[in-house]
Parts: C-alpha cells; structure tokens; sequence
C-alpha cells in the first residue's frame, strides 16, 4: 500500500476539525449533556515532516564564495556568518549597521514587497560585526549611501528572495560542483560553523534569534563541543582567510 505523507492526513482524517461547520459544535455540547464520547476529541493532526537540513562545510563556503559573481560576494558572506534568514538581510537599511559599536541592528523583514517587523521579540536582535564582516559592509559602503537606503539592492529595488535564488544562489551551486539545496541553508550553516568553531551555544542562539538553546542543541548537540568564553572570536578566526 502506497504510503501517505502526514501532510495530508488532515484532510482525511481531520476535516471536521479544519473546516469547522454547526454539526462540530452541535455534535460537541451534546457529549457534554448526554455524557457519551466526543467522536472526534481522540484524533490529533500529526506533526509535518520537516525538509531535511544540508548546511555547507567550511570547505564548501570557500568554494562557494570563491566562485561567486565578486558583486555579490559580501552578501552572502553576511549571509553564512551571521545566519540571517533572507527576509532580515533583504529589509536592512544603513541606519541599521552600527559601525562605531559594529553592531548589526535586525529589526524588519522584508516580505512580498512590503517592510514589516521581525517575526518575534527574539529576532528583534543586535549582531556583532566581527572583523571579517565589518570589512565586507564597509566595502559595500560609500558616503553616497544615506541612512534610509537599504544595504542590498538589485535595480534600485530591495532584493526579492525568489530573484536571489533563480539568479545566485543555484547558479552558484552549479558553478562550485555543490548539490542543490535552499538558499535557507546559508542560516543552518553559519548555525553549524559557529559550533565548529566553539563558540557558546548561547550567543549562537541569541546570533538566529532563537528564544533559547533547545532547538540548537535537538538539531545541532553532536557538534556541540565545550564554549568559548569569547563571543565572535573563534569564529572570527576561523573565518578570517575565507575570503578570496
């Protein structure tokens, strides 16, 4: 028999549930009030299957950032080391990158064309520039550029996250002989090189923007070695000849 992905299950199974209509309530109170079994009350939808996760090795990203067009090589560099999801990089703006204090300010995501809050009060977070990264945004960065210009254009236009894909990201792939996955992994690999590079599980969790430890170490403890009492610079030399 051919097997189902849970994905579907709940339209199977579940469609009184997600497709509520007056029977569900009606069916609901009369179990209360003549004391029999809720039919539907033992069925719960099932968890979906999550896309399995190939992040780049050290290895990878350098072949990856020695290929790519040299126009947009610094933005993936932000990209792999700080782990930024596409819509957080795509909606920066100058008045965001602190250089004095090189903090990278997160607070909008820019999805479908409009600028809008991060997602949660964790992603609303400071990231520090280490010296590598401080470098790639001031190269990106000239007197022209005013505080409410965003970082990364493309025609005068924020960068769509379809466009980066279609026209980056794949090609770029194909060119350094890497398999084909989803740009997201530029996120699970600056999880994964910072673990490498022992940095405190802790800063790395509060780096993605995620509201504790827990899901770095269910998706991550096998790299999890001892911390590094120094925030940012293992990594930093780890990373610091990457750069072609």
């Amino acid at each position: 028999m051919k097997k189902t992905k849970p994905l579907y299950y709940p339209h199977i199974l579940h469609v009184q549930i997600s497709r509520p209509d007056p029977v569900t309530p009606v069916v609901s109170l009369a179990s209360d009030e003549f004391k029999f079994s809720y039919p539907l009350r033992r069925y719960k939808a099932l968890k979906e299957e999550k896309a399995n996760s190939k992040p780049l090795t050290v290895d990878q990203v350098k072949r990856f950032l020695t290929v790519v067009d040299t126009k947009w090589r610094d933005y993936f560099v932000l990209r792999f080391w700080t782990g930024m999801r596409s819509c957080e990089v795509h909606a920066l703006k100058w008045e965001q990158i602190n250089f004095a204090h090189r903090l990278i300010r997160v607070r909008y995501n820019y999805v479908n064309g409009e600028l809008c809050d991060v997602k949660t009060p964790k992603s609303r977070r400071d990231l520090k520039m280490c010296d590598t990264l401080f470098e790639a945004l001031t190269r990106l960065h000239s007197d022209e550029c005013g505080d409410d210009d965003f970082v990364f254009t493309h025609k005068g236009l924020p960068l769509d996250t379809h466009w980066v894909s279609k026209k980056l990201w794949y090609p770029t792939l194909n060119k350094a002989g890497l398999a084909k996955r989803r740009a997201y992994e530029t996120r699970h690999t600056a999880a994964v090189l910072h673990i490498a590079a022992l940095e405190n599980p802790l800063y790395i969790s509060q780096m993605l923007g995620h509201s504790d430890t827990r899901l770095l170490f269910d998706v991550y403890a096998p790299y999890v070695a001892n911390a590094s009492q120094r925030d940012g610079a293992s990594f930093d030399k780890l990373m610091n000849k990457m750069i072609p």
